[in-house]
């Protein structure tokens, strides 16, 4: 198997890389390319590739000629597409549309990664949405998943190119952006407890529900995929995640039982999203059914890792 991984740099990607490397056959090639240098890793070769960069990325396919490719590189957060729509526009479509075309020749399966946050307005009626209903997006970052996944049903369909969607809910873990709210209560939590920041978390909105689960099982999720291509059928759509919505407010509980630290909340409008649904999960069943596979690492046990991985950064 040669499989390629693009955004082979952020949060996703690297851990994807190493979990690759360590449950594929021994004579798997794999090449991770990201438009920035990467730390080396064995078994893994990089390659700088602006995705923008149409010749760049078709040139790097036709010559590694991937029998698979894991499609990651975009903007990851819901804020940041928000904060630059047009780059998120561009960054997101672009990309996807250079790469569809890139494999368009190719004999390679494409996994796109797309999101939850696709359904948007549905959540209003179906906090965990199963496949089979329409997303309504309200966000920006919902808007160019959705678009991308328009892309590559005419591309690649037309080019006779197999690709699969995954939408993922919210995976979390240690080392993730504190653009991502799991990620900020806990630096902040460390940044106060070593007096580095005054006693006062400030938060969105603790009433929102998410379905949280961790960066490894999603992972996993991946892993056997790559064990059931042959019988999942082209174009298909998968859910991923726990199937279970916890309140922003049940992660800080669960943070602050964590810490012998004492401080107040504080609400900072600039935190909470203007189109945010009380709760949007997904409904992770068929993708289960499909592959057999299911999350094992409990929500509090991927808190305490995200908690004690803030701590040591802060040396």
């Amino acid at each position: 198997m040669r499989v390629l991984v693009t955004g082979a740099g952020g949060f996703l990607g690297r851990r994807l890389l190493e979990a690759l490397r360590r449950d594929l056959p021994s004579d798997s090639r794999i090449l991770g390319i990201d438009r920035a240098a990467q730390p080396p890793l064995d078994g893994v070769t990089f390659l700088m590739v602006d995705p923008f960069d149409a010749g760049r990325l078709a040139a790097a396919v036709a010559e590694f000629e991937p029998t698979l490719v894991f499609h990651l590189a975009a903007l990851a957060s819901v804020a940041q597409s928000s904060e630059t729509p047009s780059y998120a526009w561009r960054a997101d479509l672009l990309g996807t549309l250079n790469l569809a075309e890139a494999l368009a020749k190719s004999g390679a399966t494409l996994v796109f990664l797309s999101a939850s946050v696709v359904y948007g307005e549905a959540f209003r009626v179906r906090p965990r949405p199963d496949e089979s209903v329409t997303p309504r997006p309200d966000t920006i970052s919902g808007r160019t998943k959705t678009a991308c996944e328009y892309i590559l049903r005419d591309v690649l369909a037309h080019a006779g190119v197999k690709h699969l969607v995954l939408r993922p809910s919210n995976y979390i873990g240690p080392g993730q952006a504190e653009t991502f709210v799991v990620a900020s209560l806990a630096g902040q939590i460390a940044r106060i407890e070593r007096g580095l920041a005054p006693p006062c978390l400030q938060v969105g909105d603790l009433s929102a529900g998410r379905d949280f689960f961790d960066v490894a099982d999603f992972t996993a999720a991946c892993i056997r995929l790559t064990e059931r291509l042959a019988d999942l059928p082209d174009g298909g759509i998968y859910n991923v995640g726990s199937g279970t919505v916890t309140p922003v407010s049940g992660i800080l509980n669960a943070l602050r039982d964590m810490t012998d630290a004492t401080f107040t909340v504080r609400v900072v409008s600039d935190r909470v999203r203007d189109a945010s649904t009380l709760a949007e999960g997904c409904d992770p069943s068929a993708f289960m059914a499909a592959t057999g596979w299911k999350p094992v690492i409990p929500l509090p046990q991927s808190l305490s890792a995200i908690l004690a991985e803030a701590r040591a950064r802060l040396g």
